[in-house]
């Protein structure tokens, strides 16, 4: 049984928003060591989650965490919860992460952001502790074969999506583009 230390509603929210400015700095940082070009991150209105900026491009990014399941995420984010036991199939996370790239894709609220700052990036974050090479395989397989009506609800307003995820026993963050201009990318690589 695992006990995580009892925090406000407040301190849970800002832990979140800590969290989330942390996944978006390394993603500024992998981006920038990626494309040659240094990015920044600011604070956004939300949506988006944050600007993100160079100096001769302007775009966003929105941040949206993946876990195992509900149970996993209130584990993780509530102090009222203290304890959280692992089931499930290992279908489960890549699921979620199909699932959540295709509501995220659909969401027209980020309509006015591109309208003044054009098409962002989504990062997708991998929170699950329990995330392995058996997971990450399922993901490949679903995203070789997306369900047909996956992208039937693109609104466009993204250029690329990212999942962001780590390993049992590896210290890296991987990045992997799961989604470019209106396609999903099935790479199945880091």
């Amino acid at each position: 049984m695992i006990h995580l230390p009892l925090s406000s509603g407040r301190e849970m929210s800002n832990m979140s928003n800590k969290s989330e400015r942390l996944q978006a700095a390394r993603f500024a940082e992998w981006l920038s060591a990626h494309t040659g070009t240094e990015y920044s991150i600011t604070d956004g209105p939300n949506p988006p989650d944050f600007f993100l900026q160079s100096t001769s491009h302007r775009t966003w990014l929105e941040v949206t965490d993946i876990y195992l399941s509900n149970e996993q995420a209130e584990y993780l984010n509530s102090p009222a919860i203290q304890t959280f036991s692992f089931c499930g199939s290992p279908d489960e996370p890549a699921l979620r992460l199909v699932n959540q790239l295709y509501r995220k894709l659909s969401k027209n609220s980020y309509r006015p952001i591109f309208e003044t700052r054009g098409k962002g990036f989504l990062l997708l974050t991998c929170e699950d502790f329990g995330f392995d090479e058996v997971n990450l395989t399922r993901l490949h397989e679903f995203l070789e074969c997306p369900p047909s009506y996956f992208l039937s609800d693109d609104q466009g307003l993204f250029s690329k999506a990212y999942f962001e995820y780590r390993l049992p026993g590896a210290r890296p963050t991987f990045y992997e583009l799961v989604y470019s201009d209106g396609k999903v990318v099935a790479s199945g690589g880091r």
